[in-house]
């Protein structure tokens, strides 16, 4: 169940989500489209929403099998040292399907 901490977190970073209705989202079915958009524009306080919601677990989980999706590659680096990714798992093969949010 989210809490409506978690909605108001959203709803205050509504730009990060400019191309769906913030209402729509589902944190659990939409998480890759969550976690792309704040890994990639969030701020200091969403970023830190974000690893407390989903967990530093999820976050490992997402970025070597869906790091295609993060343009920077200053932000992918920056995530894969403070997640402490090996090169041998940043390198495994990925998938490309992706999520929507819509």
């Amino acid at each position: 169940m989210i809490s409506e901490a978690d909605k108001q977190m959203l709803r205050n970073n509504r730009t990060l989500f400019w191309d769906v209705n913030v209402e729509n989202i589902n944190l659990e079915r939409h998480a890759n489209y969550v976690i792309e958009r704040f890994l990639e524009s969030g701020t200091l306080e969403g970023v830190r929403w974000l690893r407390k919601y989903y967990g530093d677990g999820r976050l490992r989980q997402f970025l070597p099998t869906k790091r295609f999706r993060i343009r920077s590659k200053k932000t992918l680096s920056c995530w894969r040292l403070i997640l402490n990714i090996s090169f041998e798992e940043w390198n495994k093969p990925y998938s490309r399907i992706p999520s929507s949010a819509h």
